[in-house]
């Protein structure tokens, strides 16, 4: 058998034909790849949080508003804040907070100091827990207010996200 060599040129000749046929795509437009950013929900952790700080079901701890005891305290306050929330004298406001929903936006002495009370031991808990979880405060009184309006009964004013009260 004769091998048939073919000489170098040409093969160099017919590779670059080969290679001009080649059909390019030109585009205007580069693609870029961006990172992708991945936040990590902490709602779970500061749920299980809020849950634990603020539950009103607390068995053996009995109601005394005196108490240094802040579920203590919140338990005492309960079937008040119920009535008055019944009532449509106060509402949850957007920030984890109780917040008056009379059309002057005034309360009477007696509902606001309960009210002042509550406020204050939530504002301790979101602290607490935002110090915890490396958040802020704003942000667990946010979850709260959202878990809140969830769980309101019928009848109950809430505050959306926007600021505007509903009834639910």
């Amino acid at each position: 058998m004769k091998k048939t060599l073919i000489p170098a040129g040409t093969a160099a000749l017919a590779a670059a034909i080969l290679a001009g046929c080649t059909p390019t795509i030109k585009t205007e437009n580069e693609v870029t790849i961006k990172p992708i950013q991945v936040t990590i929900d902490v709602n779970l952790k500061v749920d299980q949080e809020l849950n634990q700080a603020l539950s009103s079901d607390a068995k053996g701890i009995k109601a005394d508003p005196n108490s240094n005891d802040m579920r203590e305290r919140r338990r005492a306050r309960r079937d008040q804040i119920k009535a008055w929330k019944s009532a449509q004298l106060i509402g949850e406001n957007n920030r984890g907070l109780l917040a008056a929903c009379t059309s002057d936006g005034k309360l009477s002495s007696t509902v606001q100091k309960v009210v002042d009370a509550e406020n204050a031991d939530r504002q301790q808990v979101f602290q607490a827990i935002a110090a915890k979880q490396n958040i802020t405060a704003e942000s667990v009184g946010q979850r709260w207010a959202s878990r809140m309006a969830e769980r309101a009964p019928e009848g109950t004013f809430v505050q959306d996200a926007a600021g505007n009260w509903q009834e639910k």
